[in-house]
């Protein structure tokens, strides 16, 4: 419960959570309005990985074609496990799910060509929320692979798929 009279401290503390809220809107606001080279910046600070979930979350807020246009470094960042994964898969779901299907492909191969065992089940986690046919097709390729490692994450995601899981848990 709380107390009935806030103490001073939790009245100061709260007030430096809102003006900071407040501020970085403001600044979100003036970089997106007025950076001529936003799209460079963020592309930037997704490769840095104490920028990267300041440039994640910015990207929500700019145009479709924009967000299409920051597609490939979203898709090298999610096909690797670091710290912000799940903030990167949002931001690639975000987009439309027919240009999704008409373009992953071609952009997930060169990942996939000397990718190893994480590549494909990162890919594969991303590719189960896009379209579970997308993905049967990805865990196909990696049973076919001649690495062990490759093959094992194709049938964990075959079986997966034949049980008809719906959260990922059970992989």
């Amino acid at each position: 419960m709380f107390p009935e009279q806030p103490t001073n401290n939790d009245i100061e503390l709260w007030q430096k959570v809102f003006d900071q809220e407040t501020a970085y809107i403001q600044a979100r606001q003036d970089f997106l309005n007025n950076s001529p080279d936003r799209i460079g910046f963020i592309k930037k600070a997704l490769h840095n990985p104490t920028e990267r979930g300041t440039a994640l979350r910015l990207i929500e807020y700019l145009k479709l074609e924009e967000r299409q246009n920051l597609f490939n470094d979203l898709l090298d960042l999610a096909s690797v496990s670091q710290s912000n994964i799940e903030l990167c898969q949002k931001v690639i779901l975000s987009l439309p799910k027919n240009w999704l299907l008409a373009n992953i492909g071609k952009r997930a191969e060169p990942l996939l060509q000397d990718g190893t065992d994480e590549e494909y089940r990162r890919l594969l986690e991303l590719y189960l929320d896009i379209d579970r046919e997308l993905a049967k097709r990805l865990a196909q390729r990696a049973v076919e692979h001649d690495d062990p490692d490759i093959r094992e994450v194709g049938e964990d995601f075959q079986n997966y798929l034949e049980n008809q899981h719906t959260t990922l848990s059970a992989i």
